[in-house]
């Protein structure tokens, strides 16, 4: 599923009589063109050329936020959950509080099952009147919620979400499944019809809207979400769980 990451030297050596001929392009040209390349491997799901390249670009310039944030999302594709957190951290340092970075460090704590602090940082975010997608923050802020077992929280926070941006397909896909959980079918279907029609490729809306009418006991529409499903996202484990269903109803 990986591109193969281009390598480039900026470090040129021509040996003219043994003396080293250095790239004359400044430092931060330098350090940029390895971040670009390191987002690109990003891009291309490869965090270990991702994170080579920010490396690289750290040992130039370690006073850009942008690099430290490239390395933390690196680190943590690589599952080293405490590197990711330091340089998180050090991007919202030299950043002087970027609100994309409080969002991205709560999103780390999630993963690392620290929900308190995972609604810290969301709240930094989301309270930031520069952050241009508090939506996301406040989704964030749910699903923190849900984890910690506080539902009414969690139901105000994706409200919250989905007032903020009622075009965020998220907040209400979260929803439906706090509901679906809670036995309350009627919104839950509510929800994820609402997340299909603001994405009508999110291939788990419609999976879960598939469990939704399996619970209503309506298996011709179920059917109709599960293959949905299938179609939309056919390796994904969701066409598997959503294969398992069609064959039951079969």
């Amino acid at each position: 599923m990986f591109a193969r990451l281009l390598f480039a030297l900026l470090l040129l050596v021509v040996c003219v009589g043994c003396v080293p001929v250095q790239d004359a392009r400044p430092a931060k040209e330098r350090a940029q063109y390895h971040y670009l390349l390191g987002m690109s491997a990003l891009n291309e799901q490869n965090p270990t050329g991702a994170l080579i390249e920010f490396l690289q670009a750290e040992k130039i310039d370690n006073s850009d936020h942008k690099i430290q944030d490239g390395l933390a999302q690196a680190y943590w594709l690589k599952n080293s959950h405490n590197k990711a957190l330091e340089h998180f951290q050090r991007a919202i340092k030299l950043s002087n509080g970027d609100p994309r970075y409080y969002n991205n460090l709560g999103a780390l704590y999630l993963t690392m099952e620290r929900f308190d602090e995972a609604i810290g940082a969301f709240r930094l975010a989301a309270d930031n009147i520069l952050f241009d997608r508090p939506e996301v923050a406040w989704t964030g802020i749910g699903f923190a919620y849900v984890q910690k077992q506080d539902y009414p929280a969690a139901q105000r926070a994706y409200k919250k979400a989905m007032d903020l941006n009622p075009r965020y397909y998220m907040a209400p896909f979260r929803l439906g499944e706090l509901y679906f959980n809670q036995d309350r079918p009627v919104e839950a279907l509510e929800s994820f019809t609402r997340t299909i029609e603001l994405s009508p490729g999110f291939a788990q809306g419609y999976y879960w809207q598939g469990l939704v009418y399996m619970k209503m006991q309506d298996t011709v529409r179920a059917k109709r979400a599960f293959n949905e499903a299938v179609q939309l996202a056919p390796a994904s484990e969701t066409a598997r769980l959503a294969n398992n269903y069609l064959k039951i109803i079969q």
